[in-house]
């Protein structure tokens, strides 16, 4: 990973290290703003050219998102395939995520990468992987700017961009708990 990548992030305020506790209940050094991790173009362009690298000889024909965050990200990440990904997103429902009708055929027989900007509890990627591959599709990968869940979602493992700096631990494995660090709440 470019290390300028992460000294904007720092710089911006986007990355905050300590240590804390996910909603997951894993632990970790890093907490990002969730809200404000896509408001700079440049920076989001970095971030969707990062992901898309990874998977750049997985002939990717569509890019799909679960969730608006991820919708912004899914945008960089498609633009930066070659060939050009079809991006799909997922509306969101009292009964979890659905794609819209007229989207299906850009999911169906396609090779499908899933992308989030953060996967934090890994429930709301459990919910779509299935519903993507339930129409069809040939799921290449999922893909995140960091992963606070389980490394395996829907039995496929996460590329998580920044897990390769930063570790999320299960809690009872966390090096810092160790070295007597308490956690502070992600939430807070």
């Amino acid at each position: 990973m470019d290390p300028s990548f992460l000294i904007d992030l720092k710089r911006d305020g986007l990355l905050r290290e300590g240590h804390f506790a996910y909603h997951s209940g894993r632990h970790g050094a890093v907490l990002l703003d969730r809200d404000r991790l896509l408001s700079d173009p440049l920076a989001a362009g970095h971030m969707g050219y990062a992901l898309a690298k990874r998977f750049f000889v997985d002939n990717v024909e569509t890019v799909a998102a679960p969730s608006i965050w991820g919708a912004g990200l899914a945008q960089w990440v498609a633009h930066f395939l070659d060939p050009k990904a079809k991006i799909v997103y997922a509306t969101p429902t009292h009964a979890g995520p659905s794609i819209a009708a007229n989207l299906a055929d850009l999911i169906r027989g396609r090779r499908v990468l899933l992308v989030d900007n953060l996967i934090v509890s890994g429930e709301t990627m459990g919910r779509f992987a299935p519903l993507v591959a339930g129409l069809g599709a040939d799921i290449v990968g999922l893909a995140t700017l960091w992963n606070t869940a389980e490394p395996e979602i829907a039995g496929r493992p996460v590329f998580g961009l920044l897990n390769t700096v930063y570790e999320a631990y299960p809690a009872a494995a966390c090096p810092l708990c160790a070295a007597g660090d308490a956690p502070t709440p992600a939430d807070s």
